[in-house]
Formats: C-alpha cells, structure tokens, sequence
C-alpha cells in the first residue's frame, strides 16, 4: 500500500477537523507543516540510499541536497574508504589513489584521485523525499506507512499552534473584562508536540546511532 500526498492531505485535514468547504488552513499551509514534518521525522529515522554516484568538482565531491550522515565511501566500487579522523597539526595526506576520507559543509574529500573510469560511491542516511510542491498530489511517500501517524501527529501540533498564535490577543484583552495571561489552547499544543516526540523516540529506539563503517579494502 503507497500513500500520496492527496490521500495524506485529506487524512489530515480529517485529523484537524478542518475538511468542510470553509476551510481554516489552506493547502500552501498545511504544505509547509509537511516539509518541516518530513525534515524533522528524517532526523531520527532517515532514509538510506545506496552507492549515489559523486561527481567531482574541482578538489572536492558535492554531497546530495537530501544528505544526513554518511554510511561508507567506496572507490572503485567493493574497495571501502575509511573516514579521516583529523589530528590538530597535521594535515590531510596526499597518496596516489584514495584511501580516506572527509566531510567539510556540504562537501567530501578524497586524499587522492580517483582513476578515470572508477567512481566514487556514497552509501549514506537521507531526508525522506517531499512533494515537489502544493500541487504534486500525485507524489508517493517513502515514510513507511506505520509512521504517517507521526507526520500527522507533528502537522496537528503546528496547525494548533498556529491558531494559538492568531487567537492569543482575543484571548487576553477581551472588551470590559481584565486581561488574561492564559491561553486555552496552549496545554494542547504542548501536549501534541510532546505525544510526537515521545513516539519518535520509540519509533527510533532512542539514544544514540552508532554506524559501522567497514575498512579499506585492498
């Protein structure tokens, strides 16, 4: 079963009770609260993608616009580089063919060049892909269908918040009466943003993520 982003979108317009013809949170807005969903949810549980082909530029590979952390570096394909673990004082070393490895920005560099013809691959954990736009209602998630509850979950939370915001000065200063430091709708905001990162947590087994990185190969 694949869900779209049409299918999701009217699931959580559902969620928000907001599914009628006068609708209180346009799709350009609901649209936005996906992408930071999807951003926040790839933090503690990525997408991998395997062996992405780099394409050097100048001294340096460019790393993928949907990059979170690296996996492993291979060159030429099977022949594992290992990540350079920097000593203050001493500079990368320059050998003929690759054999490390490191990360600056959002660049990679090689301690040497690779031969024409074998590339350059990077295994690594990725921000789950995002409709190209409001519009894209065709669009199919790659967020296993267990976790849509958590984008739905992490939207909710900012759409409330959002009311929140817009309500907050007819909450405290209401003709005739004193004005109010309290905000009703405020305990359910909390309440929905704590309940998402509670189920992130368990979703991604909390902790820390140790990545086992193989060896060079000769």
């Amino acid at each position: 079963m694949t869900t779209t982003w049409e299918s999701l979108l009217s699931e959580i317009r559902i969620d928000i009770q907001d599914n009628t013809a006068l609708v209180k949170s346009s799709d350009q807005t609901l649209y936005l609260f996906l992408k930071d969903a999807v951003r926040d949810y790839s933090r503690w549980v990525p997408q991998r993608v395997d062996r992405y082909g780099l394409t050097i530029s100048g001294e340096y590979y460019p790393l993928p616009a949907d990059f979170v952390d690296v996996v492993t570096v291979e060159n030429p394909r099977d022949r594992y580089l290992e990540q350079y673990k920097g000593i203050p004082g001493r500079t990368f070393p320059q050998t003929g063919l690759p054999s490390l490895y490191y990360l600056s920005g959002n660049h990679l560099y090689l301690n040497g060049i690779a031969r024409d013809g074998e590339g350059v691959f990077l295994t690594y954990l990725a921000i789950h892909a995002i409709p190209t736009d409001v519009d894209d209602i065709d669009f199919v998630f790659t967020i296993p269908e267990v976790d849509l509850e958590l984008i739905r979950l992490y939207v909710k939370a900012k759409v409330y918040s959002q009311i929140r915001t817009k309500t907050a000065n007819l909450d405290r200063f209401t003709p005739g009466s004193k004005r109010r430091d309290d905000n009703p709708i405020e305990p359910e905001v909390d309440h929905l943003m704590a309940e998402y990162k509670v189920k992130i947590s368990e979703r991604s087994a909390g902790g820390p993520v140790y990545l086992y990185r193989q060896g060079r190969v000769p």
